[in-house]
């Protein structure tokens, strides 16, 4: 019977799995890594005290007047997503030297883990309940109609009704790969951007032209074929548009977006069963995603058709 002490945390895979990066993902650039020191606890909220006005004359051998700010907690729980790998003996024993069957499987199983982590954000940033500062696009209105339509309009309004909400202009916007294929070739950008450059328009282009940080494409796919039956490929961020605010850096009590609540930094085990006559590889990543300020966003739902 396999027991415990069986199960070893392998250091070399672990960073295999924490470096394994793909540049499609940006899960963790919306939703930055804060990672603390227990698997659950809470995280103070402050409310919008601190942009009220007050009374700040003060008479001569009087005290200044006293505000106070409030101050809310929620609470977070790290949930552990974990996947597993068997490696067959036999694949072990004829693997060639340029193959690494257990890193294969780490970064295969990593792969899985990142792409549940993209879709259930990008789930929960296109679901109109959660990000309830939104406006859906049919028609016209939509930028695949070259001749009718203002993105500029509309991403205007999302930058106004963020920065009204929080009292911070947002610094990031989101378009899954689609729209952004559909953007650049709006003529409302193209005319804006024709005589600055000679090479096509680009991520970095579109940032200062609605002069933000940064413009995050979501460019990943998932596979939503039922395992046996013909793939099927499909973007992970849709056809949408997200204007936010993200904080530079984690820290408590300040107003971003979200954080990924993240306990243990990602390992990978592994094991041998000998009746199985395999290997498994298994990772674990220790995290949940928290919205701290969900009016930090914007949603512009079906930006295309």
């Amino acid at each position: 019977m396999l027991t415990p002490r069986d199960v070893v945390v392998d250091p070399v895979l672990s960073n295999v799995s924490v470096a394994y990066k793909n540049e499609e993902y940006i899960a963790e650039q919306v939703f930055p890594v804060f990672t603390v020191g227990k698997q659950g606890g809470k995280y103070y909220k402050y409310d919008k005290s601190a942009l009220r006005r007050n009374k700040t004359n003060r008479a001569a051998g009087s005290p200044a007047n006293e505000v106070e700010y409030g101050l809310t907690t929620d609470s977070f729980y790290c949930e552990d997503h974990a996947l597993k790998e068997a490696i067959p003996f036999e694949v072990i024993e004829q693997a060639d030297a340029a193959l690494n069957p257990e890193m294969d499987a780490t970064e295969s199983v990593t792969e899985m883990l990142l792409i549940d982590k993209e879709v259930a954000l990008a789930t929960s940033l296109t679901n109109t309940s959660i990000v309830t500062q939104n406006v859906t696009l049919s028609g016209t209105d939509q930028w695949s109609d070259f001749d009718n339509s203002d993105p500029f309009d509309d991403i205007r309004t999302g930058i106004n009704t963020v920065q009204t909400a929080i009292g911070r202009r947002p610094n990031t916007i989101i378009l899954g790969q689609q729209t952004f294929n559909k953007l650049i070739d709006h003529p409302d950008i193209v005319d804006r951007i024709k005589y600055t450059s000679g090479t096509g328009i680009t991520a970095d282009m579109l940032a200062r032209l609605f002069d933000v940080k940064r413009v995050l494409i979501g460019s990943a796919v998932q596979n939503t074929a039922v395992e046996g039956q013909t793939d099927s490929l499909a973007y992970i961020w849709g056809k949408h548009a997200i204007i936010c605010y993200v904080a530079d850096a984690p820290k408590l009590k300040q107003v971003t977006l979200g954080y990924h609540f993240t306990f243990k930094t990602r390992e990978a085990e592994k094991w041998d069963d000998g009746d199985a006559k395999a290997r498994y590889v298994r990772v674990h990543d220790n995290y949940v995603q928290e919205f701290v300020a969900a009016e930090a966003a914007y949603l512009i739902k079906n930006a295309i058709a």
